[in-house]
């Protein structure tokens, strides 16, 4: 049987160069250096997920009376790791920041509290840049690293994320004005040639040209036998094969306006423009690619399939990565879909009945 463990830590006691253990014994209640407060054992509607190249969430429900609540709930303070144990074997899957508190009350006294969190990259989304910081010719992923080591070394400001593998990917320019600094990294990434990041459940920061393996052969997901249920949207809603990328100003009075045209496609669905502002990047190339990047993604309709699985033969979140290449087959009515997809999101939900389920959201194009 698989089952979940919560277990609850105070950011501010983490010591620099402290690993966070892969490995939590059962009988664990509070290890004898103190690492973790404690655990939240009565829990129930457990969901999370993550996304590439972005943060994902987490939620859970605990009694309103527990009387753990009070000590192991506390916003922008505590952080939460989650492991899944099955067969004695506990893994870490999950981790991140306490953020939010929802109570609903009743007369009754069905009085249950969902707790909100959000995994390591959104504490980045409460930092900033100076007024002016500048890079010229800096690979972009040391670019990114900068960003995070400098807000960290501000007075209060260790989120003790750590460098890990900074892959060498392309050169880049940037200025920042008081920029949100996980913007900033963001967009870092989402270009043609850009790159994938992570902060990991140990919170390392990495960076790589593509992370995940290609193991096609491996998975296969396969409707009528182990995919339950999917949805497939297939989405042409903002189409755009000429992008039009709007970058820092050469001079006092103009922008600079970089146009990249797909005319192949423009002759089968008329001219449609898409307007995109990288106010950051003075770097020419870079806006070309920025606008490469916006052709590739909204050229054609976007294809998403969000997928639930529930049979004991599937594959589950210890199987696979973001950004692992799976196999999916569907072949059903209108659909024959027979292809290799990236992993671009994952999410589980573990209800009171201790049944998992693992919804996937994939895709062929870039994010």
């Amino acid at each position: 049987m698989v089952t979940y463990r919560i277990l609850v830590r105070e950011l501010r006691e983490i010591i620099g160069g402290t690993q966070i253990p892969a490995y939590i014994p059962m009988s664990f209640t509070a290890d004898q250096n103190n690492i973790f407060l404690g655990e939240l054992q009565n829990f129930r509607n457990l969901k999370f997920g993550k996304r590439l190249n972005n943060y994902g969430s987490l939620s859970f429900e605990i009694p309103a009376n527990d009387p753990k609540a009070s000590s192991l709930v506390g916003l922008r303070k505590y952080g939460v790791w989650v492991y899944r144990v099955e067969d004695d074997v506990s893994t870490l899957v999950w981790s991140g920041e306490q953020a939010m508190r929802e109570g609903n009350l009743d007369n009754e006294g069905n009085n249950w509290v969902r707790i909100y969190c959000y995994d390591w990259l959104e504490l980045l989304n409460h930092r900033f840049t100076g007024v002016l910081k500048e890079f010229d010719g800096i690979d972009a992923g040391q670019i990114a690293w900068t960003l995070i080591e400098e807000t960290q070394a501000d007075s209060y400001g260790d989120l003790f994320i750590t460098e890990g593998e900074i892959e060498a990917t392309m050169d880049r320019d940037r200025k920042y004005y008081n920029q949100n600094i996980m913007e900033a990294i963001i967009n870092l990434s989402d270009v043609l040639s850009g790159f994938d990041f992570e902060i990991t459940d140990d919170m390392v920061f990495n960076v790589k040209t593509l992370i995940g393996e290609d193991k096609s052969d491996s998975i296969l997901l396969e409707y009528g036998f182990n995919i339950n249920r999917a949805r497939i949207i297939e989405d042409f809603i903002q189409p755009a094969n000429r992008a039009i990328v709007l970058g820092e100003a050469v001079d006092e009075d103009d922008i600079q306006r970089v146009e990249r045209n797909d005319t192949d496609l423009q002759a089968i669905n008329k001219l449609r423009e898409s307007v995109i502002s990288e106010m950051d990047v003075s770097d020419v190339y870079s806006l070309q690619e920025k606008g490469d990047s916006l052709l590739r993604k909204y050229g054609t309709a976007l294809l998403k399939l969000d997928i639930d699985l529930l049979k004991s033969s599937t594959p589950n979140i210890t199987d696979f990565s973001l950004g692992d290449v799976i196999k999916i087959k569907i072949e059903n009515g209108v659909y024959d879909i027979d292809e290799e997809y990236r992993v671009y999101e994952w999410e589980v939900e573990y209800d009171d009945n201790n049944v998992e389920k693992l919804s996937l959201v994939l895709g062929k194009f870039s994010l």
